[in-house]
């Protein structure tokens, strides 16, 4: 397994630690990636005089077809280091116990929300920026093709996403799979959509909007609610999006491929 870490910020001495971890890996996983690239950097400055300045690791790895990718924040270098090789493992791991067609069953989708319930989840903690200074990064979905609810939440466990935003295979609509805080995922959907009968492993839930909105009252309503993200069908194109706070402090946007 080649193994590429970038962190130019980092000792030598730890930098190496940080390969050995990633090494790991090899005994972790039954036919492990044929290379492994994890970047270490610092991560977005703390406000405050006691403030603590995280480390941020990405890490990627191709795997049949696809590239599987990790990303963790924690207080040092390894930490963060750590925690997006194990996140990577996690993600080798279910490709590797489960045979392809059988990953969209849902047997196989409710061991792996099992499994990651009983593993603690590190969301990524945000820079608190004003809102008025925050700006929209706009970057497309992972989903190319309309899939099932099923098949768009395997793939919320693979990337170990937060969220994912997909085209439903019997609607055409753009709907979300997410983690909800008590630990099951949710399903958001537009008002009267035929998704509000979709049952396990899902929670279905109707969107609080029930008409389009612009982008700039979305956006506003994330400048005063300050959610982790919010779905809303976009009144310019009229196509479900999803505007996010970024560990950076800044807003991301999420708008179909």
């Amino acid at each position: 397994m080649e193994i590429e870490v970038s962190a130019p910020d980092v000792p030598p001495r730890l930098v190496e630690q940080i390969r050995r971890r990633v090494a790991g890996l090899e005994r972790l996983v039954d036919d492990p990636p044929p290379e492994v690239r994890l970047t270490v950097r610092p991560g977005p400055a703390r406000s405050g005089p006691n403030a603590q300045r995280p480390f941020v690791a990405d890490a990627s790895a191709p795997d049949r077809g696809r590239v599987l990718a990790a990303h963790a924040l924690g207080p040092t270098a390894i930490t963060a280091a750590a925690a997006a090789v194990e996140r990577l493992r996690r993600q080798l791991r279910r490709t590797r116990d489960e045979e392809v067609a059988l990953r969209n069953e849902p047997r196989v989708i409710a061991r792996g929300i099992a499994d990651l319930r009983r593993l603690e989840r590190q969301r990524p903690e945000v820079a608190r920026k004003p809102a008025e200074e925050r700006r929209i990064v706009h970057r497309r979905t992972y989903s190319v093709e309309p899939e099932p609810t099923l098949s768009a939440v395997a793939d919320l466990l693979d990337d170990d996403q937060e969220f994912r935003l997909f085209v439903h295979v019997l609607t055409r609509e753009d709907v979300v799979v997410h983690w909800r805080d008590d630990g099951r995922v949710g399903l958001l959907h537009p008002q009267g959509s035929a998704l509000a009968g979709e049952g396990p492993p899902v929670v279905p839930e109707p969107s609080r909007y029930s008409e389009p909105l612009p982008l700039a009252v979305a956006r506003s309503e994330m400048d005063v609610l300050d959610h982790r993200f919010l779905y809303f069908i976009d009144e310019d194109d009229g196509r479900g999006k999803v505007l996010y706070l970024r560990y950076d402090g800044d807003y991301g946007l999420v708008e179909p491929g």
